[in-house]
């Protein structure tokens, strides 16, 4: 019966866990991009979503459209055009929910985004009953061991639910710094090809006006040029 009852306690921790996914896509110019996501009733869907790149064209913006429907299809939240965005709602409705990204409004330039979605139970089980899983010991006294526990189930669910909570705020700033890291790294790598693209631009013209400059002085010094007669015949003019 023990065991059962284990099982059965399991089984609920499985059931609740939080269903925890992070991505990073890229959305083409013009295109869009959706995701489903079954959510129970009673539980928290959770999206964090940034743009982290948007190309090197020169109207390149870090924006995303962003909207979530219900299994219905009716938008729940939609936002236009923004760099990044939070969404985090208690679903009262079993199904399928769809998260879009939409760059349909972009010709030119695709969109890198990296976006976190939680799906889980704030009602954690109640760790209370993990008592009931070891049998009763009889007191001291009549056999049975010599000190009892003296922290309850209780206390030992408040500092788990704690240390679990500390460890996602961590795990969660972990996160957006390296995200944040990434999409500064990728700015500062597009501008740094653009300042060599716009150098090698103005050097091959800075010796291409220097070659013409060569040509055009040894042409009215060289009387065999092929541009010398054409000198003569302006400045006789």
């Amino acid at each position: 019966m023990t065991g059962f009852r284990y099982l059965l306690l399991v089984l609920g921790l499985q059931y609740t866990k939080a269903k925890e996914q992070e991505m990073t896509v890229e959305i083409g110019p013009g295109k869009e991009e959706c995701f489903f996501e079954t959510v129970q009733k009673g539980f928290t869907l959770s999206i964090d979503y940034q743009v982290i790149d948007a190309g090197s064209g020169q109207y390149a913006e870090l924006d995303i459209n962003f909207r979530v429907m219900d299994p219905r299809g009716h938008p729940i939240v939609a936002t236009f055009k923004k760099q990044d965005g939070t969404f985090n709602q208690k679903i009262n409705e079993i199904g399928d929910y769809k998260i879009c990204f939409d760059n349909t409004f972009s010709y030119l330039s695709s969109k890198t985004v990296y976006f976190e979605m939680i799906n889980e139970n704030e009602d954690d089980v109640d760790y209370d009953d993990i008592a009931g899983i070891f049998p009763d010991y009889p007191e001291e006294g009549e056999g049975g061991p010599q000190e009892m526990f003296e922290i309850s189930a209780a206390d030992i669910e408040s500092k788990l639910k704690k240390i679990k909570g500390d460890m996602e705020k961590a795990r969660h700033t972990q996160d957006l710094i390296r995200v944040t890291d990434l999409k500064d790294r990728t700015v500062a790598e597009h501008n740094f090809e653009r300042v060599n693209f716009m150098s090698c631009f103005y050097l091959i013209i800075i010796i291409c006006s220097g070659l013409v400059q060569v040509v055009m002085i040894r042409s009215l010094l060289d009387d065999k040029s092929r541009f010398n007669p054409l000198w003569k015949k302006v400045f006789q003019d």
